[in-house]
């Protein structure tokens, strides 16, 4: 488990609670018996106080537990980033440090390589111990992706790769799918990794049979990537989180398989049982 975090888009949903997790000790405490990192997208929103901080560093305290931060949107969606909030945000999640995956610098459509000067003004003023992924999604940076290598590897910085397909080549007539697509983009899978650091985005089908075959090549991406030393950060979405639990571990079980079917020497345990006992309907 030392190279390889799973995780879903938040640590909280109004429909895991009594489910799967538990409010006690904390949401965030019962979810970190589970899975070892998460996506940060609390302080895109705003910035988070020092007690909220405390409060998330006893909760993971003692654990390889992995934050994977989205910056603020003042810094990565405004025209202008302001570096105060950028200065003001790595003061405030510094206690957390030893629980710190890569943050996830993720830009909008409209930033595109024109403007690269305003990615490198963050880049550049973040500590070098700390590791990080940007996400892209103005289209030239996919039909082109030398444009942005050279600012990945002057940081040593990874590439996040969000795969939205399961949900653009499966029923887009299903309910939850329909509400989700316009929200998403619909862009091609980069297939390098880069600086050892494979980040993904996985958007599944809330249909099994829509989504299998994603996971499937999945399970083959990061046999991979772990054989090759690389760290992998998998995080599992869904249109409904209510369904990102049991896809995880779909995508766990089917990974512990791959590597033991392998030639790696690579070998990971079962996934901790819910905190709240399980019912054989939703075994």
């Amino acid at each position: 488990m030392q190279h390889y975090y799973l995780g879903l888009p938040a640590w909280a949903f109004s429909g895991w609670n009594g489910v799967y997790f538990k409010n006690t000790p904390t949401p965030l405490a019962s979810y970190a018996t589970v899975f070892n990192t998460v996506e940060g997208n609390t302080t895109f929103y705003h910035i988070p106080d020092d007690k909220t901080v405390d409060n998330w560093r006893q909760s993971v305290e003692g654990t390889n537990f992995r934050f994977c931060f989205k910056f603020p949107k003042s810094i990565t969606h405004a025209r202008l980033p302001s570096l105060q909030d950028l200065a003001l945000f790595l003061k405030r999640i510094e206690p957390l440090e030893k629980n710190l995956g890569p943050f996830l610098l993720q830009f909008p459509s409209t930033v595109s390589a024109n403007n690269l000067d305003r990615i490198e003004s963050i880049l550049s003023r973040l500590p070098p111990h700390y590791r990080c992924a940007i996400e892209v999604r103005h289209e030239e940076f996919f039909a082109k992706p030398e444009l942005l290598e050279p600012l990945l590897e002057r940081y040593k910085t990874g590439r996040v790769i969000m795969d939205t397909r399961p949900v653009f080549e499966g029923d887009q007539n299903h309910p939850e799918v329909l509400a989700a697509l316009h929200k998403k983009p619909d862009l091609p899978v980069p297939g390098k990794v880069y600086n050892g650091l494979m980040m993904v985005r996985l958007l599944l089908h809330p249909d099994l049979i829509s989504h299998e075959k994603y996971i499937d090549q999945w399970v083959s991406r990061t046999v991979k990537a772990l054989s090759a030393g690389c760290d992998c950060y998998m995080m599992i979405h869904c249109p409904n989180n209510q369904h990102c639990p049991l896809l995880a571990l779909q995508f766990h079980q089917k990974l512990r398989l791959a590597l033991t079917d392998s030639t790696s020497p690579i070998t990971l345990p079962a996934l901790a049982a819910w905190p709240v006992p399980q019912q054989d309907v939703l075994l």
